[in-house]
């Protein structure tokens, strides 16, 4: 069975990313420590590519941060990343590539090539 997100998390991670777009420091400052404890779960990066690949009703640059801190998240943490992890991000990057939006594509793209940089391949 291909991973859901769970509404809740999924609510939280969106809240997190438009928070993330705000010029305010103090909040920027509290994305960063959210970010930073959301990378101890490696669902996490199930959440950032559904947002990039399969919430086509959210913003572009909403969808496209999620795909940076994704691309992000796979050059810092890939080796602690399970195989049902990094199978799900290679799958939805693969079959999102041809996304309609160029600024969409252009972020898959860049986490492919991280991705493949890494032997994303296992």
């Amino acid at each position: 069975m291909e991973w859901q997100p769970d509404e809740q998390g999924l609510q939280q991670v969106l809240q997190l990313l438009k928070d993330s777009q705000s010029p305010d420091t103090a909040t920027q400052r509290a994305v960063q420590e959210k970010l930073e404890q959301l990378n101890q779960f490696p669902d996490f990066n199930n959440y950032l590519i559904f947002v990039l690949t399969s919430l086509k009703s959210e913003d572009e640059p909403t969808r496209s941060l999620s795909g940076l801190i994704l691309k992000n998240n796979v050059k810092a943490h890939y080796q602690n990343f399970p195989p049902n992890v990094a199978d799900f991000i290679k799958r939805e990057c693969l079959n999102n590539i041809g996304d309609p939006s160029p600024l969409i594509r252009a972020t898959i793209g860049g986490s492919l090539c991280v991705c493949r940089r890494l032997k994303f391949s296992r």
